[in-house]
């Protein structure tokens, strides 16, 4: 999933999803601070949970709305210099629950490169 980040209301937005629910979350929106990818964004650090449930951050109002399971979040910030544009989420590992460290390296610098290009094609909301 991709989220934009409002810091106008402090919320980030589902903006695209892929899989079996994307339509579902298309619009829906999630607490800055709130949840695993609220908490990515916010606190501009990638985070990979294996398993969400014994998790306190779990932001389960989502996945109940719309009746999907989550085992496992992949979630990097989309930032630059301090300003988060919103973030890049993946869930439910295929082949197990366990993201791995390049799993985690390639999701950040694909975030990376989407700030990037925000910033260089002017796509940032300013």
């Amino acid at each position: 999933a991709v989220f934009s980040a409002d810091i106008n209301t402090n919320e980030l937005e589902f903006l695209y999803a892929y899989g079996p629910k994307a339509d579902a979350v298309q619009g829906l929106k999630v607490p800055m601070g709130t949840g695993f990818v609220g908490y990515c964004a916010h606190e501009g650090v990638a985070l990979a949970v294996s398993d969400v449930e014994r998790d306190p951050r779990f932001f389960r109002a989502i996945s109940d709305k719309i009746g999907y399971s989550v085992r496992s979040i992949l979630c990097a910030p989309v930032q630059k210099e301090g300003r988060v544009f919103g973030a890049l989420e993946l869930v439910n590992k295929t082949g197990g629950n366990a993201y791995s460290g390049d799993e985690m390296s390639a999701l950040n610098y694909l975030a990376h490169q989407l700030a990037e290009y925000m910033v260089n094609t002017d796509q940032t909301g300013r």
